[in-house]
């Protein structure tokens, strides 16, 4: 790895962001699970797919976003389009729209480190016969309005594309202004075009997923992240929600397409006892003449309530992630950090001892305490604020050191 890489990736877990680069240093522990997508991902590949979707459950601060970051890695080494989406108030799942532009925002074809579908289409745009494919495709399975964006795109080079390729990022072209991008650059006016709904956005997603299949790709994955702030969103915002993860699960409208969903464990009780969703949330819908939806989300809702939580890391495995941390910093920096992972992990366990503390603060504090091992060249102290009060037992115990004792710096953990 580069070293301005690692360092990236040094920075990202110094500030408690998952890492890419670091995904597979963090993921020791997981093999079980990552087996089993890595699995998946074959039989999708395959065109056979035994599932869909994954949900991966997890406490804060425990592994999952770096769990969908090894995910990644596995994928675009196996030449899958890869999509990322954290779930917000902002990129709610119930806004079609919304989850298509921060999909395609963030969709990375294999080999191309910038974001975005553009790398995509050139690919389609390559072969005469991939594009005449997925032109058809289009013509025939989805939105007429989908259909024309596309033709006028791939016919362009008369006019101004860039209506058309704003579009297809996801922010969708009015009726008037596509009638002028088609005949701008077709030569063409466009014929009579179905209205187009909010819940058509959806046959972006299929584009998509067709489009991947028509350029050679094994498939497409999508990585959602923080589904559990579905919960904070109302009852029909959060029907729709389960909707499309029901959707993105039928392999018809979505060829080879694979989805790998995290979620908080605490919101897997929240569904169960406090909303009892899967039971409530149907009846509400049935008793305002939605009955179809209600029969649709009670699968989804039981899987993310039914979904196994990741095993917890055994010594030997934070031992793995710390020996990571160690290579990775001396490979940003240039030096030879003078203790193992297992010796870091026990320094780091000091003052930490008798606190609630996550995997996610130990690497922030594994990473400050190689930082200050490096600059004053002796082994640091750490005290750390900001996470849990110590028993007071331990508190009585815990004195300064005497003078001459180890370099001592204060942790905002």
């Amino acid at each position: 790895m580069e070293r301005r890489l690692a360092r990236t990736s040094i920075e990202q877990l110094r500030a408690g962001v998952p890492s890419r680069l670091a995904a597979d240093a963090m993921s020791a522990g997981r093999g079980r699970t990552m087996a089993d997508i890595a699995e998946d991902l074959r039989s999708v590949q395959a065109g056979r797919a035994r599932r869909s979707m994954r949900i991966v459950a997890a406490n804060y601060g425990d592994g999952k976003s770096h769990t969908l970051q090894a995910v990644r890695n596995l994928a675009e080494a196996e030449r899958f389009l890869v999509s990322t989406l954290t779930v917000s108030r902002e990129s709610p799942l119930d806004r079609l729209d919304r989850v298509y532009r921060k999909l395609a925002a963030s969709t990375f074809f294999p080999g191309v480190d910038r974001p975005g579908l553009d790398p995509l289409w050139q690919e389609i745009r390559r072969s005469g016969e991939a594009t005449e494919r997925l032109l058809r495709i289009a013509q025939t399975r989805l939105h007429p309005k989908v259909a024309a964006v596309l033709e006028a795109s791939f016919d362009g080079g008369r006019g101004d594309t860039e209506p058309l390729e704003r579009d297809l990022a996801g922010y969708f072209l009015a009726l008037p202004d596509l009638r002028r991008a088609y005949f701008d650059n077709t030569g063409r006016k466009l014929g009579q075009v179905e209205r187009f709904k909010l819940d058509g956005a959806f046959d972006y997603l299929r584009l998509v997923a067709e489009a991947a299949a028509v350029a050679g790709l094994s498939g497409w994955v999508i990585l959602i992240d923080e589904a559990e702030m579905i919960g904070s969103v109302g009852r029909r915002a959060r029907a729709r929600s389960y909707d499309l993860l029901g959707r993105l699960q039928d392999g018809k409208a979505l060829p080879r397409t694979y989805s790998v969903v995290a979620v908080a464990a605490s919101f897997q009780q929240t569904l169960t006892e406090r909303l009892q969703e899967a039971v409530e949330l149907p009846l509400w819908l049935a008793a305002r003449g939605e009955a179809e939806l209600a029969a649709r989300i009670e699968g989804p809702i039981r899987q993310l309530q039914g979904a196994p939580n990741l095993p917890p890391l055994s010594e030997s495995d934070l031992a793995q992630v710390f020996d990571g941390i160690v290579r990775l910093h001396a490979e940003a920096f240039g030096w030879e950090p003078p203790l193992s992972g297992s010796a870091l992990l026990q320094r780091i366990r000091v003052p930490l001892r008798e606190r609630d503390i996550k995997v996610r603060q130990m690497v922030r504090a594994a990473v400050h305490f190689l930082d200050l091992y490096r600059v004053y060249g002796e082994e640091p102290e750490l005290r750390v604020h900001g996470l849990a009060e110590p028993l007071p037992e331990v508190a009585a115990a815990e004195g300064e050191p005497p003078d001459g004792g180890a370099v001592r710096r204060d942790w905002d953990g």
